[in-house]
């Protein structure tokens, strides 16, 4: 229970965007080279990542990736084309710099920020892996409920405690954020399900590439999910204890850390938007500094975006997992941002009103 408090204590702290700031970021438009939402979706997220952080330096814009590492005992269920042993193998590769995300991230020049929030494998303390493990795995949520009320509660203070705490994490102008965990789309899947009132048939895809015959079987799974456990709609907390995962509950952390600190964090596909909307329903503040960054191939990720009321920036049929969706954006969102703060103004430039044809 003091656990508890101490979260709703946390979540007071989220605050709405300064809608004078939002008049500032307009005035200086209004008063650019810069045509007036001439950058489409763009100008959209621009105006909101600088109305959140208006002291960003264009020449020195830091952009830090986390991507939350955690296993499911679903996965035992035979989900995924891959054992849950494998996830604690990427993890150690994206330490070791060898992942696909890193070479996102050394691309883009993003610091990248691993974390074990609960891999079945016990792994050795590694200067490249933050260690806020809850478990060795969450329980098979066809069997019950993933984990406790309180384990919940201590991954999602562990998350916000990290971004507040972080030197790195929280200087940074723009977070991603994004997870890895074989089952967790299932997880996603059967979260989805329940929020929206949707049948499996729609929000199960083929996660890591399974056949159509494991896909029904996963349907299955998800159905038996539903059914076995017995969901309270109204309590986020309950819902990430019955079906959730470790990682996920860990992104619910690091998105509402994020918010409390006044940052803007780029949301990856869809197990991470999964996690957004259940922030949300912490705290609605929250969606004023959550971007998503991309639509997922996963079907039931269109549903999810839909009931936060948000956009994805990006379209490309991505299903890589890792915050790859969303570290592809951080250029796109950088770029945007550089041509509001360092292009140059109308008098500056001499046109005047007889420059115009009307």
């Amino acid at each position: 229970m003091i656990k508890e408090d101490e979260l709703n204590s946390y979540l007071k702290k989220i605050q709405p965007i300064d809608h004078m700031a939002k008049r500032r970021i307009m005035l200086k438009e209004a008063n650019s080279l810069k045509i007036s939402n001439s950058l489409g979706k763009l100008d959209i997220i621009t105006k909101q990542v600088l109305a959140i952080k208006e002291d960003i330096d264009p020449h020195n814009f830091k952009k830090t990736i986390i991507v939350m590492a955690g296993d499911h005992g679903v996965a035992n269920e035979c989900v995924s084309v891959f054992k849950s042993n494998v996830t604690s193998k990427l993890l150690l590769k994206i330490s070791e710099g060898k992942a696909p995300i890193n070479a996102i991230a050394n691309t883009i020049g993003a610091q990248l920020i691993s974390i074990d929030m609960g891999v079945s494998d016990i792994i050795s303390p590694h200067n490249n892996i933050i260690n806020m493990k809850l478990g060795y795995s969450t329980n098979n949520i066809s069997q019950g409920p993933a984990m406790d009320r309180n384990t919940v509660i201590r991954g999602i203070l562990s998350g916000i405690k990290l971004v507040s705490s972080n030197t790195i994490i929280n200087s940074s102008n723009i977070l991603a954020v994004g997870e890895i965990g074989i089952g967790n789309t299932t997880s996603a899947s059967a979260i989805t399900s329940f929020l929206c009132n949707i049948s499996p048939d729609e929000t199960v895809g083929q996660g890591t590439g399974i056949s159509i015959d494991a896909q029904k079987i996963k349907k299955d799974i998800v159905r038996k999910s539903l059914a076995i456990n017995k969901i309270n709609l109204e309590d986020p907390i309950d819902i990430l204890a019955k079906l959730g995962g470790y990682e996920i509950v860990g992104v619910v952390g690091i998105i509402l850390g994020a918010a409390i600190n006044k940052i803007p964090i780029v949301i990856d596909g869809f197990i991470s938007s999964v996690a957004a909307f259940l922030a949300y329903k912490m705290s609605q503040a929250v969606s004023e500094y959550m971007i998503i960054s991309h639509l997922s191939a996963e079907p039931g990720h269109k549903y999810i975006i839909r009931e936060l009321k948000k956009s994805p920036l990006l379209d490309l049929g991505m299903r890589l997992g890792q915050a790859s969706g969303a570290a592809f954006t951080l250029p796109l969102i950088e770029s945007a941002c550089a041509v509001y703060l360092k292009s140059a103004t109308i008098l500056e430039s001499k046109i005047k009103a007889e420059d115009k044809n009307i």
